[in-house]
């Protein structure tokens, strides 16, 4: 069998990703809702943390027809956290293993916490109660408690860029 080679540039990217998504994993943990609470109780204090850590977040803001992230710079199986900047709300574009783009709110449709996209197993949980989407389905519930998908956000691949569309 043949070895086959990745490319330097793409190593590096690859190795640029795993590290924000291990900061970002983070940053998600950190943001938690804490136990003994309830769900609404839990669900309100992370917005509320949402809210004042907006400002101190490295996820870029985009607005509608701005252009997220270079296609190139994430591979499939990938996502790409960024913030809507109409309602300042979280969001995550995710790259298919399909090689096609799909975007999510990452406000649990549960409680409203913020969810991360779980690169191993490829689809999008909230660390507050368990909930898992998947990105391949629509944003579907794979795992509750949240009966509800997450809000599909439009994008479109324009040039060498995915934008918010």
């Amino acid at each position: 069998m043949g070895e086959e080679r990745v490319p330097r540039r793409d190593f590096i990217r690859l190795g640029a990703m795993m590290g924000l998504g291990v900061a970002g994993s983070s940053i998600l943990s950190a943001c938690g809702g804490g136990g003994g609470e309830s769900a609404q109780e839990g669900g309100q204090k992370t917005k509320k943390k949402q809210q004042t850590q907006a400002s101190t977040t490295t996820s870029p803001s985009v607005g509608k027809g701005e252009p997220i992230v270079e296609a190139a710079f994430l591979p499939p199986g990938f996502a790409f956290a960024f913030d809507l900047a109409e309602s300042g709300d979280p969001a995550i574009l995710v790259h298919l293993p399909d090689e096609s783009w799909a975007a999510y709110s990452a406000v649990c449709t549960h409680a409203g916490c913020e969810a991360g996209y779980q690169l191993e197993a490829q689809r999008i949980g909230c660390p507050c109660h368990g909930s898992i989407f998947n990105p391949a389905q629509g944003g579907a519930v794979v795992h509750g408690p949240a009966k509800n998908p997450l809000k599909k956000i439009e994008v479109r691949t324009e040039g060498a860029n995915v934008v918010l569309a």
